[in-house]
């Protein structure tokens, strides 16, 4: 090594150690000195020490070059300045008197002097399971912005929240308040706090609902829960994809039972088009009512439930509300047509004459009675109609199922009557004023004499 340069080592050496070892000088304010003159240079500082005004938290200790202490001790420091923070809940930090939890009391780089880039970052230190293995987040929480729910400090409610239930919620979600309240019918749990059902912080379900599917609903409707479980025929549209918001709205409908529409354009959004199922296929309804101008008169009203009664399920097939033969043959009884006689009076199938029960007799002689009111053998309403729809009148069909083949109805009306050339029996006509003998022999018959 050069001459030169070890003189300039021993320089260096000797210039740096004159400056460990020397006096510091504290002849400038604490930030100009050669300790604290970092807190400047933050983004945030503190406005007593941006202002040289340390003397408002620190006091030099008598007898000392360079030692100080705290003007007051915990939050009282703190209180000097920013106003005591009052509630009936108090953040334990804040009632601890420990604001540096939170806060650097001199500079941060973070806005509030946070110790954190944000609140969430700040909590976080303490409550580390709020986010823990949720998929789904509320925004708030995502952002790191507690605050937008929460009093940092103290709030007159539970959980430091800004307000109390759901009116909190609606301090974003304004939409949905004005929803509730233009609405007919509101879901008790919309009406008494939104976090019955959604998580406020996270979840592993979408919408930070606390379940999925109808699980979530069936956490108090456990009476659909139960008819469901015991349920011999259940409605997929409960069991699968959506669950009951397949047909319900969670918080709010214009309609009774908060159906998310009118109940015949929630059925036909499913059973407009054909379904197929393990026990067969399902019509679809939007064209068989369009090409069938006869519809049941529950079907105009838009009430399919009069019949289906059991939407979630049943112990009836198709999900029917009272007995209704499944066969072309039964023994008549009013309990047999319990659906049936729901609207229909049981005495058009009981009274073997009648001048008004149906409109199906000759002369007096109730040919409904004479079909269906028998005990062995009775002909059931699928003998001769459609339940739901058909292109002639008085819901008679065209065909109706028999094993592999279809029996013709082949019904012919008059004023006051008729003709019936079904598969059953020869063609037979039938007049209400005036009756008609059906001579057994001849192919066509003849009128009364």
């Amino acid at each position: 090594m050069t001459r030169q340069v070890w003189v300039g080592v021993l320089g260096f050496v000797i210039a740096t150690g004159a400056r460990a070892d020397g006096p510091k000088d504290y002849s400038g304010n604490c930030t100009d000195a050669a300790c604290h003159g970092n807190f400047a240079k933050l983004a945030v500082v503190h406005d007593p020490v941006g202002d040289e005004g340390c003397d408002l938290c620190h006091t030099a200790k008598e007898g000392t070059q360079h030692k100080f202490e705290l003007n007051a001790k915990g939050a009282e420091l703190c209180t000097d300045c920013h106003d005591e923070f009052s509630g009936k809940v108090v953040h334990s930090p804040v009632a601890e008197g420990d604001c540096t939890t939170c806060h650097d009391p001199h500079a941060s780089a973070f806005p509030k002097l946070l110790r954190e880039a944000t609140v969430g970052a700040v909590c976080a230190e303490c409550h580390d399971d709020v986010m823990d293995g949720q998929q789904f987040l509320h925004g708030p929480v995502a952002a790191g912005g507690c605050s937008g729910c929460h009093n940092p400090h103290a709030s007159e409610h539970k959980g430091l929240l800004l307000a109390e239930g759901r009116d909190l919620c609606f301090k974003c979600h304004q939409p949905m308040k004005q929803r509730l309240a233009d609405a007919k019918d509101v879901h008790s749990p919309a009406q008494e706090g939104c976090t019955d059902c959604h998580d406020a912080h996270g979840s592993a379900y979408r919408m930070l609902t606390r379940e999925t599917g109808s699980a979530l609903c069936f956490d108090c409707h456990d009476d659909i829960s139960d008819a469901v479980e015991d349920a011999m025929v259940k409605h997929s549209a409960v069991t699968d994809g959506k669950g009951c918001a397949a047909c319900h709205d969670a918080h709010a409908s214009p309609d009774a039972h908060l159906l998310v529409a009118k109940e015949e354009t929630i059925c036909l959004s499913c059973h407009g088009e054909e379904i197929k199922t393990a026990k067969g296929v399902l019509p679809g309804f939007t064209k068989l009512l369009a090409e069938n101008p006869t519809h049941h008169g529950p079907i105009d009203d838009g009430d399919c439930t009069i019949c289906h009664l059991d939407v979630h399920g049943s112990a009836r097939v198709a999900l029917l509300g009272g007995a209704y033969p499944a066969t072309m043959y039964t023994s008549f009884s009013d309990d047999a047509y319990a659906l049936c006689f729901e609207c229909h009076e049981s005495e058009a199938f009981t009274e073997a004459t009648t001048d008004d029960a149906t409109e199906f007799r000759n002369g007096e002689q109730n040919l409904h009675a004479l079909h269906v009111g028998k005990d062995i053998k009775g002909r059931t309403c699928r003998a001769c109609h459609d339940v739901h729809a058909s292109k002639g009148p008085h819901l008679l069909a065209e065909s109706v199922p028999f094993g592999e083949w279809r029996i013709p109805i082949g019904f012919k009306g008059t004023e006051t009557g008729g003709t019936c050339a079904s598969g059953c029996h020869r063609p037979y006509r039938y007049d209400r004023d005036k009756a008609v003998v059906n001579l057994p022999k001849s192919p066509a018959a003849t009128p009364e004499t």
